[in-house]
């Protein structure tokens, strides 16, 4: 049924009352049959009801943004290869479009690796791990806050110009930055799981993103 050279991953997506679920199934590497089963990461009340995005998958959501800005200007750099610079028109076209539509923001969700929550979907590390993936929901409109967020600090043009500095410049602006404090430096000092400082997070409660 599956070739034998490598594990290869069968993803199926069950669409609900405002979530999904992604399961995973894998097979051995060896080439012979073999089925995983996994569970539907439970949420705490905070992971599943609050508009914010949880404290402890900002550096996720983060990482997540920077990946769909920087891959907005890639694809259309890559379609017009002779236009060094983008227009700004065009760069707040990308810009609107990634945060403002989330379509391809709609693509996370939270998994459990290695019994640590994770956000999982294009760009991050999560998402090449075994798991089921619980998205929809609440999920896509706290990745656009978040997004929309980070233009509001830096402005389109800031945040174009961090992007052609090329390597991890962008994602280092919007993440590991001092600029704002529970935004800009969400990666600087992230480990996953990692036990959360609880007085932290309340005293960051009114700053909640």
């Amino acid at each position: 049924m599956y070739p034998s050279r490598i594990a290869n991953v069968l993803t199926i997506l069950l669409i609900g009352l405002g979530w999904g679920v992604f399961c995973e199934v894998t097979q051995n590497e060896d080439g012979s049959e073999g089925v995983i089963s996994f569970q539907t990461p439970t949420l705490n009340d905070e992971e599943a009801h609050s508009m914010h995005m949880p404290s402890h998958l900002k550096c996720d959501a983060c990482t997540a943004v920077a990946f769909q800005l920087a891959k907005g200007f890639d694809d259309f750099h890559l379609k017009r290869p002779s236009l060094k610079i983008l227009p700004e028109s065009e760069i707040y076209r990308i810009v609107d479009e990634v945060c403002q539509e989330g379509k391809e923001l709609e693509k996370y969700g939270v998994k459990e690796v290695k019994k640590v929550k994770r956000l999982s979907g294009p760009g991050l590390e999560a998402e090449d791990s075994p798991g089921i993936m619980q998205g929809g929901g609440k999920w896509p409109e706290r990745m656009k806050r978040m997004c929309n967020l980070y233009v509001e600090e830096f402005d389109e043009n800031r945040i174009y110009n961090e992007y052609k500095k090329k390597g991890d410049h962008l994602q280092g602006l919007l993440c590991r930055s001092t600029a704002h404090a529970g935004l800009t430096d969400v990666c600087t000092h992230f480990h996953p799981g990692a036990p959360i400082d609880a007085s932290k997070t309340k005293k960051k409660k009114k700053e909640e993103l």
